[in-house]
């Protein structure tokens, strides 16, 4: 008969099922975070003036797997190096702004940068929402939600 690994599986679907509620969170507060500072703005049926597509789109389909990449390409590096991280992250977001671009037929330059300053937002909120765990299914679901329904 096999023997078993002495591994946890559980453990394994906790740490990737908290990855994925993590992340989510980030989307979450980063779609919050834009919209809030989007609402002096001029909007048409809910895309910003100026923006080929809207926020939760540009967030959840454009930014979340680019930060996924970006995640993986760590993972890969195997490295705790903060410079290297940021990097990633850089390039990772130009990638998704040069994607969002292509896609849509946006300036290419000009969303390459914004995706930058996306990414690196969900970084930065990553950061945060990893230091309250007990938040996350707020920031992931009902924030987002109650967002999408007020505005």
């Amino acid at each position: 008969m096999n023997k078993m690994p002495d591994y946890d599986i559980p453990s394994v679907r906790l740490t990737s099922g908290m990855y994925a509620l993590t992340k989510l969170a980030c989307a979450g507060l980063t779609y919050v975070l834009i919209s809030l500072l989007m609402l002096g703005f001029p909007q048409h049926n809910g895309i910003p003036e100026g923006w080929p597509l809207s926020i939760p789109y540009a967030i959840y389909a454009y930014g979340l797997p680019a930060a996924l990449v970006a995640d993986v390409l760590l993972r890969l590096l195997r490295t705790t190096s903060h410079i290297v991280s940021l990097v990633v992250y850089v390039a990772a977001g130009f990638g998704a702004g040069l994607w969002l671009a292509a896609e849509q037929g946006a300036e290419l330059l000009l969303w390459g940068l914004a995706g930058i300053l996306g990414l690196l937002l969900l970084r930065v909120t990553q950061l945060g929402v990893e230091r309250s765990p007990l938040l996350l299914p707020v920031f992931a679901l009902f924030l987002p939600l109650l967002c999408l329904l007020l505005l």
